[in-house]
């Protein structure tokens, strides 16, 4: 059986790639000729409580990143936008339940190449039930 935390990433890597979003697990540099717009499914975290023996509770922590072309705001927003409800809408993984116990989410211009970018930052948090 994998972990919650595997399972949860899992799950919010699937999703994003229902979505036809170009979807990287690993942190991008600059040397990377990656395609904007793009998401890069990051850190999870977690505080596990274990009941017993067999039954893992506590909350999973998520963080997903969204890069785009400020010049198309409208496309880049929407991204944001649906994987949030996507996130929203997630309470199963493979072998746990989830309850959504809190989603945040920015978006800020991004200067870190020549190109006008804009870089949002989605962290959600479930408790395991």
């Amino acid at each position: 059986m994998l972990s919650p935390q595997i399972q949860l990433y899992n799950a919010i890597f699937a999703a994003s790639l229902e979505q036809e979003y170009d979807t990287i697990d690993y942190s991008p540099t600059t040397d990377d000729s990656l395609d904007y717009p793009f998401v890069f499914v990051a850190e999870t975290n977690s505080d596990d409580v274990i009941s017993n023996k067999d039954v893992i509770t506590g909350r999973l922590r998520q963080t997903v990143h969204v890069w785009g072309y400020a010049h198309n705001r409208a496309l880049f927003t929407d991204m944001v936008y649906q994987l949030e409800m996507k996130m929203r809408h997630l309470t199963r993984l493979q072998n746990y339940y989830l309850e959504l116990a809190g989603l945040n989410s920015n978006q800020i211009f991004d200067n870190t190449t020549t190109d006008n970018l804009l870089h949002g930052t989605i962290e959600v948090e479930y408790k395991l039930t």
